[in-house]
């Protein structure tokens, strides 16, 4: 069933933070960087990258509730780098993630960049295709080999007019009076 509301925001108590921090180990940190895998990484909850007013530890909630998470990087050169993106189980398949890549995009184009930038895993590139992100590296792009770095530009950014999201509406042309 689709959600009636949705809301992207930084969390605002501490067991919202708890519950973005829990998401992030559980279906990102455990499944790409286990302690026996071939990348191992440890989440580190108090990373200094979150405290980044640069940066932006979101929420997606559904109706409410917490379904997602993920982390807008703000740079001055207009760049928005999309990291730690993460449904958890009972929200997937629906479109959330298209919806709460969408709102990720609304705020780097409020915010002023120009393009957005993510390291997929290999199995969800062609998700990133379909949103109009390209294969392509860019400054800051991971260095672990499993990662395909991205990119997709807004307002004519990195690689020339911007990409129509997938459904979206064409824009009504009039003609002057």
């Amino acid at each position: 069933m689709r959600p009636r509301s949705l809301e992207l925001r930084t969390p605002r108590s501490e067991a919202e933070w708890d519950r973005l921090h829990a998401i992030r180990k559980s279906f990102i940190f455990d499944v790409y960087h286990p302690p026996d895998g071939p990348w191992p990484c440890e989440y580190d909850p108090a990373h200094p990258d979150d405290r980044d007013p640069a940066n932006k530890p979101l929420l997606l909630l559904a109706d409410g509730e917490v379904a997602g998470t993920l982390r807008l990087d703000l740079k001055p050169d207009g760049r928005a780098v999309v990291r730690l993106v993460a449904l958890t189980p009972g929200f997937r398949g629906g479109g959330l993630g298209a919806s709460m890549l969408d709102l990720a995009e609304d705020l780097a184009l409020a915010s002023g960049a120009r393009a957005l930038c993510v390291n997929a895993q290999p199995e969800v590139v062609g998700f990133y295709a379909r949103r109009g992100f390209v294969p392509g590296r860019w400054e800051g792009c991971s260095a672990c080999p499993r990662g395909v770095p991205m990119t997709k530009a807004l307002m004519g950014g990195l690689h020339g007019p911007p990409t129509p999201r997938r459904g979206a509406a064409k824009p009504l042309l009039r003609r002057a009076a």
